[in-house]
């Protein structure tokens, strides 16, 4: 049972994700600029886009927003919101 957990979390570790370089990163991202604590003003371009064609940081705090979907209230001030419709084509970009 022990051999098996570490060939599993072996084989796991291998599926990690790599770390990207700094030259890798596109720095034509938009950014938060001050007014909203989660940066969403920065991002207002992304509405009207499929969510596939549209890129952020991977270490921000995001939630994706689809219809019917049940989620959590609370507010999370850093955390922007990506609401999308049905044909997933984005909607609106709020912190929350």
């Amino acid at each position: 049972m022990l051999r098996a957990m570490t060939a599993a979390a072996i084989i796991l570790t291998a599926c990690a994700p790599t770390a990207v370089e700094e030259d890798e990163v596109p720095n034509d991202l938009p950014g938060p600029t001050g007014e909203q604590p989660c940066g969403a003003e920065g991002y207002q371009g992304f509405v009207g886009k499929p969510l596939a064609a549209v890129t952020y940081p991977s270490d921000m705090k995001v939630r994706i927003v689809e219809p019917g979907m049940i989620m959590t209230m609370e507010y999370i001030a850093t955390r922007m919101n990506i609401k999308v419709d049905e044909d997933g084509m984005i909607t609106r970009v709020y912190c929350g």
